[in-house]
């Protein structure tokens, strides 16, 4: 495993695989010193939470919950891409019904005679 402690000295790490309880995969690319703050922040065991390449991680403990922001790589944004291809394949084109101007009141202003006393 890599020294977390490298990535403030401007060392990249190219890749960090974290072992422990999973429930699917996923793919995210995290600023190595920002990893290092959170992780040294929670002090041990986490749940690390990930939705997708682009979202915010997020990582807790105790009570405690710490955001990361994704770093945006190729990767990423072919995913991006996959899931709006996706999306408008799944939502048919909607037709644009012509919209009806509503039709103004047209208010009489005719003159009445008016009783006075």
């Amino acid at each position: 495993m890599p020294n977390l402690a490298n990535a403030k000295r401007g060392w990249q790490i190219e890749q960090l695989n974290i072992v422990g309880k999973r429930s699917g995969e996923g793919f995210v690319r995290l600023n190595g010193s920002n990893l290092a703050e959170a992780l040294k922040a929670c002090g041990g065991m986490v749940d690390f939470k990930l939705s997708n390449p682009l979202a915010p991680t997020l990582f807790s403990t105790n009570g405690y919950q710490i955001v990361v922001m994704p770093m945006i790589t190729d990767k990423a944004q072919e995913y991006a891409k996959k899931q709006a291809e996706a999306k408008a394949k799944a939502e048919p084109a909607e037709v644009a019904e012509p919209v009806a101007e509503p039709v103004k009141a047209r208010h009489s202003r005719a003159k009445q005679p008016v009783k006075t006393a």
